[in-house]
């Protein structure tokens, strides 16, 4: 890439019938020069002070120099950090070089170097996502998303997306599980992250069973800590919650068992919901189902 960088280097340098180039700005030759030495420090001031010349700003080969620096620099010295302002730099000035240049020479280099710098945001997204930071994942992964549909619109990113989503309602429905002060934030992000799943693929099996499970968690929880002492008119309305949650669990997890019939979690669930709703009949229909299920996987 340096060499491919000296070419382009030297056809800003020599290209004439350009006003712009022909004075040869001398920040922007120091900056290919101390780039080709590796020292990016320098290349970044030297780059930086070129741009501030309005006629530097409207060259298409200056901001893709401006590019190639800013991805050393985050390269060598920004690679760790997931909120890189030399990352974005970068990405700003590939962006700008493939809006100047009318004549597209420079079309494949910059998608080449925005493809790069995509797949490392993606990277970055999937390995900081936990309980403890998820906004900059989400973040990253948004860049991800958005370098992706502009340099190659005919590909899909929706598998990505839905793996990421995934992930990240895990992470939402762990806070959910370990923050019982804003239980119901992290459980309606919960829920959000699994719908706009299922809103672009509602036969993923794994959206149907855990979102199903979040409501029947939430019904198993309000039996768990309801005081037997309270009044028969707040039981009753405790009960008709319950029973909500039950119906609203029950066709997703039901869902998830028309897909995956094998899904011995599915099953159970199954047998606790009905068992929930009072028909026992089909609760122990579907226990009888997973002890059978597990004897088969036993005997294997």
């Amino acid at each position: 890439m340096i060499k491919r960088l000296t070419y382009l280097l030297v056809g800003i340098f020599l290209l004439a019938g350009r006003p712009d180039l022909h004075a040869q700005n001398a920040d922007l030759i120091a900056a290919h020069d101390f780039a080709n030495q590796n020292k990016v420090d320098s290349a970044k001031a030297r780059i930086d002070k070129a741009m501030s010349d309005p006629k530097v700003q409207k060259d298409a080969q200056a901001w893709y120099v401006r590019g190639f620096i800013y991805k050393m620099y985050y390269k060598a010295k920004e690679s760790e950090n997931r909120s890189s302002p030399a990352r974005i730099e970068a990405v700003r000035s590939f962006r700008k070089s493939m809006q100047l240049d009318t004549s597209k020479q420079l079309l494949n280099d910059d998608k080449e170097n925005l493809k790069y710098l995509a797949v490392r945001y993606h990277n970055d997204a999937a390995k900081a996502l936990d309980t403890s930071n998820y906004e900059t994942p989400i973040y990253n992964f948004q860049q991800y998303k958005d370098i992706m549909n502009e340099i190659e619109p005919s590909m899909s990113t929706k598998g990505k997306e839905i793996e990421f989503t995934m992930a990240l309602a895990t992470v939402y429905t762990n806070l959910y599980l370990a923050s019982p002060r804003v239980r119901n934030k992290y459980l309606d992000m919960a829920k959000g992250a699994y719908n706009r799943v299922l809103t672009v693929d509602p036969d993923n099996v794994s959206a149907n069973y855990n979102m199903g499970i979040l409501y029947y968690n939430q019904a198993v929880y309000l039996i768990k800590v309801t005081d037997f002492d309270i009044d028969l008119t707040t039981m009753d309305g405790l009960q008709e919650n319950q029973i909500k949650l039950f119906k609203q669990s029950l066709p997703l997890i039901e869902k998830a068992y028309q897909l995956d019939p094998q899904k011995e979690e599915a099953v159970q669930a199954l047998s606790g919901i009905y068992f929930g709703l009072n028909d026992y009949q089909k609760s122990q229909l579907f226990m009888e189902k997973l002890e059978q299920m597990k004897k088969q996987k036993k005997d294997k």
